[in-house]
């Protein structure tokens, strides 16, 4: 095999590691609340924060903003909580689960995006 072509496979190799690692930074991003309220941007990378630190048993009222069209964040779901909200462009939804001890998901329409509420 020629070095130019090892060399263009190296290159498409690390391409693709990348472009599949591009959005991925804040995935780990965390809040932590006391207060009972949780604000979450929603743009072409997903939710920010991911994951929301709150008490179990206390109602939480999380307040979502998409920010951008480009994405498949028009709307917000709770899988085992039967919640659905739309998330019009650029307005504040709110929304107030009460979550139980342990890990409640949040997806957008498709599920491609994923956020979720740690409850202890």
């Amino acid at each position: 095999m020629t070095d130019w072509i090892k060399g263009t496979i190296l290159g498409a190799g690390l391409a693709l590691v990348g472009a599949c690692s591009q959005g991925q930074a804040d995935e780990h991003e965390q809040h932590q609340t006391s207060d009972g309220r949780a604000a979450v941007t929603v743009d072409s990378d997903g939710y920010h924060p991911a994951t929301i630190h709150a008490p179990a048993g206390k109602a939480l009222k999380i307040v979502f903003t998409r920010t951008t069209d480009r994405s498949c964040g028009t709307e917000v779901v709770f899988p085992s909580l039967d919640i659905r909200r739309d998330l019009p462009l650029n307005r504040p939804v709110e929304v107030t689960v009460t979550p139980t001890a342990g890990t409640v998901s949040f997806t957008c329409g498709m599920s491609m995006y994923r956020g979720s509420i740690v409850a202890h």
